[in-house]
């Protein structure tokens, strides 16, 4: 790592635009390997509509436990943003989350793991300045992935539709897969703080996500475990709601979401300041 030259706001944007370049290639891979992969689901949209003329009739190509477990109940999948919720967006949502809790849990202790930490303590940079600049790249690639995501899904829904569109709906899936993504990342900046180790974080935290996800399908599958899918964030996103163009979230989800994301940034920045660094 070379030494960062400039005073003030320059070094910090330097900074930045380094760990941007330095996590740059594997964001392109993510930022191609989900709309590929959205692509050929997508395109079975044509064949399952004229199979199905009607809602009811569609859901026959799930069974009752699938409908239940991914809240499929309210879903009109004869809608091209209804299929897009029901078979593409709930894996685009978690195959994120693992890319995000992945990039928030090593951009900082990789610093640590590689000894690289070193290099940046000696800069004319505070704690404080390099554990919020690390935030900031962690926030710039989440709205970067959720900005390709969306203009996949309208450029598909574009080529695939039978009968319109709602970009209404588009939007507030977009926009709840955002909130879902920025919790896994700062849940994973979170634990950089104290899991530094690369052998570590990387099993932990797509243990994590793949949890969560398995939180969601055991809430809806049952009405006494209704009480865990406060612990699945994937949960949070009303997809029957959002693909008819309504609130992606309830307010109460909305409230606990905003406060993972904040708190968990904020105590990240708070005991990093304070952490005891070998250098």
């Amino acid at each position: 790592m070379t030494r960062l030259k400039g005073g003030g706001s320059d070094v910090h944007g330097v900074l930045f635009r380094t760990d941007v370049r330095r996590h740059r290639t594997s964001f392109i891979v993510w930022a191609l390997i989900l709309p590929l992969m959205s692509i050929f689901r997508m395109a079975g949209y044509p064949e399952f509509y004229e199979k199905y003329g009607f809602a009811k009739e569609a859901l026959q190509e799930f069974s009752p436990a699938e409908v239940a477990m991914f809240g499929l109940a309210g879903v009109d999948m004869t809608s091209i943003t209804g299929y897009y919720g029901a078979r593409v967006f709930s894996v685009l949502v978690l195959l994120g989350a693992v890319y995000l809790i992945m990039l928030g849990a090593t951009i900082l202790s990789k610093e640590e793991d590689d000894n690289t930490i070193e290099y940046l303590l000696v800069q004319p940079l505070s704690r404080t300045a390099i554990v919020v600049t690390k935030v900031a790249v962690v926030i710039f690639y989440a709205v970067a992935l959720n900005i390709v995501l969306f203009l996949a899904s309208w450029a598909m829904c574009v080529a695939f539709q039978q009968d319109g569109y709602s970009l209404q709906a588009l939007l507030q899936l977009a926009l709840g897969s955002f909130l879902v993504h920025l919790i896994f990342a700062a849940i994973g900046f979170l634990l950089s703080v104290f899991v530094v180790r690369s052998r570590v974080i990387y099993p932990l935290t797509i243990g994590i996500s793949l949890g969560a996800y398995f939180l969601q399908m055991l809430a809806n599958s049952s009405d006494s475990a209704q009480w865990l899918s406060w612990f699945s964030f994937f949960s949070y996103v009303r997809v029957d709601e959002a693909t008819k163009g309504s609130a992606t979230m309830d307010l109460a989800h909305l409230l606990v979401s905003l406060f993972v994301i904040v708190g968990c940034f904020a105590v990240a920045v708070f005991v990093y300041r304070r952490k005891d660094i070998s250098a």
